[in-house]
């Protein structure tokens, strides 16, 4: 065998052992997966009318909700209007940066949340605070496993499915001690399909469960027109959230995201 055959033999069994002892090259793919899908109703900016649906074992409530989000500069910015009924007319949302605040126009009054607070009931549903403002980012404060990959039937045709285990990463501020989130990929579009929040790593049933369904065209996207909550310690609740009108993209002034914006 010539020299130049054995230097290239040499080369080829040298990338062979350095590509079979290096990390899967899934991990990449697999973050951006995640991060698709939980942002698969979000943009640089967006802004949306929604339907909320709260029941519970001692009441039944229905609101009516104005969103809008930003995104730009590198500052998160998320204001949250209720539109009706009348008795909830004007409570509000707002979220710049790290910082969140809740208003009661009745009270005509402004709570700073505290990040303890990220998982405290929004308006008595069963969304959480985090849930509505996405302080929690999947792919930033998860690192991803992949469980399961299959190829399925979905409501947009033949789709491959991931099932994930996401854990905190060390420094992450986040309430759930593991969440088993599944998703959808079909082409260049990315969907979930359902997230179970487990409280701690080694619990065995989820603390509650987050439904993504009714997939429909909006704003040029295939998004999930449908999310629903439930709570396993409270068979019969849910809360569902149905999206009635979404613009991505749009272009969303700076006076939106203040304190007067809220209380206005």
């Amino acid at each position: 065998m010539s020299r130049a055959s054995v230097s290239r033999l040499s080369l080829t069994v040298f990338l062979a052992s350095a590509l079979a002892g290096a990390p899967a090259a899934h991990a990449t793919s697999f973050e951006e997966l995640v991060r698709r899908a939980d942002m698969a109703t979000r943009s640089k900016t967006s802004a949306a009318v929604l339907e909320m649906h709260v029941k519970t074992a001692s009441y039944q409530r229905r609101m009516r909700l104005v969103f809008w989000q930003d995104d730009r500069g590198g500052r998160e910015r998320v204001l949250i209007r209720i539109l009706g009924p009348a008795l909830w007319r004007g409570h509000g949302t707002l979220k710049i940066g790290s910082q969140l605040k809740l208003y009661n126009p009745r009270q005509n009054h402004v709570t700073v949340v505290g990040s303890s607070m990220l998982g405290d009931s929004w308006m008595g549903s069963h969304f959480s605070n985090d849930d509505l403002v996405k302080e929690t980012r999947l792919a930033r404060h998860y690192t991803a496993k992949l469980l399961k990959k299959w190829d399925g039937k979905s409501d947009i045709g033949a789709a491959t499915y991931y099932r994930f285990r996401l854990v905190p990463k060390p420094t992450a501020p986040v309430a759930w001690g593991k969440i088993v989130y599944t998703v959808l990929e079909k082409g260049t579009t990315v969907l979930p399909i359902k997230a179970a929040y487990f409280r701690k790593y080694r619990d065995r049933k989820p603390k509650r469960t987050m439904s993504f369904t009714d997939i429909k065209t909006m704003s040029g996207r295939k998004v999930p027109a449908v999310m629903t909550v439930r709570v396993m310690s409270k068979p019969g609740e849910f809360t569902r959230l149905t999206y009635r009108k979404l613009k991505l993209d749009i272009n969303i002034p700076a006076s939106k995201f203040t304190e007067q914006a809220l209380r206005r």
